[in-house]
């Protein structure tokens, strides 16, 4: 670890940086832009179309029920129609992910509305779908709970009978005594917040390729967010050994989270229809089937109580949070976590006592999404923050400053912040760009008005670790070779899901250490033959992912380093790489074109490729208490948001969004500003219009992008130009920490903070529909 850490500690404070933290345009921009970057189905159309089964799903249409019995009509089978159920699985019919709860093919019974129950395979399309429409299910319908609060009470309902109750994880954090916190406050703020669920919503539904080997092995194209996964999940239902299973993600058209739970699944069901028949299996889900079967956010009720001292300093939180986790545990316990250990905001709590439950009920189940849990605790966190504040006679903003973490702050589970902790930074200079304390005064004497249209301003503060989990193993693995005319190619795990990790952040680290133009480096990404750097998830992908890379790359520059000095007579740390050449900075003139110093390399014996391998330090957790190590580094953001509100119709509009980041190096500008502007689009859609609704059953019945609705170019607010604190990380490369959830986390408490601030109402549920907004003002 010496060494590595040597490395990563050489280029952290540098200056001179030549591309990373520069406009650097994706190396894929324009294959994508003239449509010729190949997505799964592309793969299909272009290689298999007429010589692969088409796959589709039977879904239950029950939500609680056992199975008596499957069975296909005789004239689909004569049609050569394949029925697959759980019990022709060779392997083990077993995918939970946090807990084994979770079959591939439904089992003995099924537990909500949409799950998938057997599959169907033909050489025809229409047949396919006729076989899903006719297949026979025997279902014996049993009591059913939709209530994650009607299911904590009942034992005679249980989703899961074997877990004996229908709490499938609980969390805790204590620290200090919220006793004596509250017996200090001088104001105490108490409130029930209600959050929904939310579809993923991506482009691409998702679709996998299967294709048999001669090896007895499967080949699978599918759209994933961690090929190593879908690796060992394929491998584990088919029964076979992981060498024996190869997983590609080629570009994947959206994620958010939802194809890093989905697309193993999809992946093990298509290699499944492969493995069994001999034949090429191509699945791709309709959005019907997707809505019906990907988890979704996690919906939430959270308790908090909240109090403060007269010199406006927090003194105690008390947090129940309640998780409606649907029918299967999935990453339920991990995203119920991370709102457990973000329960207190970026804010410094001496007293806190916080209880989370992840419940079963007889829905489509939760799982990962963008925030991963930390959106709707951020959403309580930040809406409490402004009523304390305005119980105390305080600026929102003040208040926040009074309480934020700085360096050598402790968390509510003891961790200690000791380094890269930008946030007071950033909220001073957001609240400085958007004129916050102006901007107040003039939106309060215009709404003094009386008119039709109320404005309203809002500022919500977020932290949100790095990374996965307290003890839980991370590392970053790549592996980079110089080709002998002097460009590279760089492997890597990391999946390109539109975020830009492999084929912009990964492309510029390269680019910085070895001297090589954007242009003549290639990324082999999302590939089981690249190795194993986890998923891309949890903002990582360019941050911790980043960082094999740079290993691999920094051995490679002390290799050409060391030879470049010896040939040209000039000390090593004099050395330029750039523009693909090797210079001397104090005599440029003395110069080697890099073509020629890896020639040079190969007469010589200098390798030429390295593995670059990080295994991130982490601390110890106690799960009793909730005290310990977190996260390795939290990235911080902040936003303000003004809003109009038509107090006729009770329709909210985002005017104008001010963000600022604090999260280690930029590394990109381009695609930090891409991955920000494109969180605000999705947190408007979370706040303001995208709900999901179920029937009486459990079964989702807008499943569809007509009756779900996702904002539009015309919902977008103005942008202001983000506000940027680099607090370098001092294990990520050149000291940039995550970035891509960051914008959405705060989006929806700016919102609800500006709205309260326009109508002076109490905002505590989402979403903010025109019929809550007027029903919060009483005219509904």
């Amino acid at each position: 670890m010496g060494g590595a850490l040597s490395l990563l500690e050489k280029w952290l404070s540098a200056r001179e940086l030549l591309v990373v933290g520069k406009r650097v345009t994706r190396v894929d921009s324009l294959e994508k832009a003239l449509g010729k970057a190949m997505f799964t189905e592309d793969y299909f159309i272009d290689y298999f179309m007429g010589n692969a089964l088409y796959v589709k799903q039977v879904l239950s249409t029950h939500p609680h029920a056992r199975l008596k019995g499957i069975s296909l009509p005789d004239a689909l089978k004569g049609k050569g129609v394949r029925l697959i159920t759980a019990r022709d699985i060779p392997g083990e019919n077993q995918v939970g992910y946090s807990l084994p709860d979770q079959p591939l093919l439904a089992e003995g019974k099924v537990r909500y509305h949409g799950e998938v129950v057997a599959l169907v395979a033909s050489t025809s399309l229409d047949d396919a779908l006729r076989a899903v429409e006719e297949v026979r299910v025997d279902y014996e319908p049993l009591p059913y709970v939709l209530d994650p609060l009607e299911a904590m009470a009942r034992s005679d309902v249980l989703v899961h009978e074997e877990a004996g109750s229908n709490i499938a994880f609980r969390t805790r954090v204590r620290r200090g005594s919220v006793e004596e916190g509250f017996s200090r406050a001088h104001v105490v703020v108490e409130n029930e917040y209600r959050l929904h669920h939310q579809e993923h919503a991506y482009l691409e539904t998702e679709a996998a390729l299967a294709i048999p080997s001669m090896e007895n092995g499967v080949t699978v194209i599918g759209g994933l967010q961690y090929p190593h996964l879908g690796q060992r999940i394929v491998a584990r239902v088919l029964g076979l050994p992981s060498s024996r299973v190869k997983i590609i993600a080629p570009y994947v058209g959206g994620g958010f989270g939802g194809k890093d739970d989905e697309g193993p699944l999809t992946c093990a069901k298509a290699a499944l229809v492969a493995y069994l028949t001999g034949k090429p299996a191509l699945l791709v889900y309709s959005r019907e089937e997707s809505m019906r079967i990907h988890p979704k956010r996690e919906a939430a009720i959270i308790r908090y109580k909240s109090g403060a001292d007269s010199e406006g300093r927090l003194t105690a939180i008390e947090v129940t949070i309640i998780h409606d986790t649907g029918a299967y545990a999935n990453r339920g316990p991990f995203i119920l976590w991370r709102a457990t250990m973000h329960a207190s905001g970026p804010y410094i709590v001496p007293n806190a006592k916080v209880d989370g439950y992840a419940v079963y009920t007889n829905k489509v189940y939760q799982g990962s999404f963008r925030g991963f849990g930390n959106l709707s605790i951020q959403f309580a966190v930040e809406r409490q923050m402004d009523q304390l504040a305005e119980k105390l006679g305080l600026d929102p903003v003040e208040f926040r400053l009074r309480n934020i973490v700085r360096e050598g702050s402790h968390t509510i589970t003891g961790q200690l912040l000791d380094h890269s902790v930008g946030v007071a930074e950033a909220l001073k200079r957001v609240a400085e760009a958007s004129r916050w304390r102006e901007r107040r005064r003039e939106i309060e004497e215009y709404n003094k008005s009386g008119g039709r249209f109320k404005r309203g301003i809002g500022v919500a503060v977020a932290w949100h670790g790095i990374s996965t989990s307290r003890g839980v193993p991370d590392w970053s693995n790549a592996y980079v070779k110089i080709e002998q005319d002097g460009s590279v190619t760089l492997y890597t795990g990391i999946v390109e899901i539109g975020q830009g990790s492999p084929s912009s952040a990964h492309v510029q680290i390269v680019s910085e250490l070895l001297g090589v133009t954007p242009d003549r480096v290639r990324v082999v990404h999302g590939s089981t033959d690249a190795p194993d750097a986890g998923a891309t998830h949890a903002s990582r992908g360019s941050s911790i992912g980043g960082i094999g890379v740079y290993m691999a790359a920094a051995v490679l520059r002390e290799r050409l380093a060391g030879l470049a000095s010896r040939i040209m007579g000039v000390p090593v740390e004099d050395l330029v790489f750039a523009g693909n050449k090797v210079y001397s900075r104090n005599n440029p003139d003395k110069q080697l074109q890099l073509r020629d110093l890896v020639k040079e390399a190969v007469a010589r014996g200098v390798e030429l490729s390295a593995t670059g391998y990080f295994f991130l330090p982490k601390g110890r957790f106690d799960d009793s208490t909730g005290q310990g190590f977190a996260y390795p580094a939290y990235s911080y953001m902040v936003v303000v948001s003004e809003v109009e509100v038509d107090t006729l119709t009770g329709v909210v509009k985002v005017t104008r969004v001010y963000p600022g980041l604090a999260a280690g190096r930029v590394i990109n500008p381009v695609q930090v500003e891409g991955q920000i502007e494109g969180a605000i689009a999705q947190g408007i859609g979370y706040t303001l219009m995208e709900r999901l609704v179920f029937d009486e059953k459990g079964a989702l019945i807008n499943v569809n992008l007509t009756d779900y609705v996702v904002p539009s170019m015309r919902d977008m607010p103005e942008v202001a130009e983000p506000v940027y604190v680099e607090d370098l990380f001092k294990y990520g490369p050149f000291g940039a920490k995550g970035v891509g959830e960051m914008a959405l986390i705060p989006m929806p408490a700016s919102i609800a903070n500006a709205v309260s601030h326009a109508l002076g109402v109490n905002v505590t549920e989402t979403p903010l529909t025109p019929e809550k907004v007027l029903k919060a003002m009483g005219r509904l």
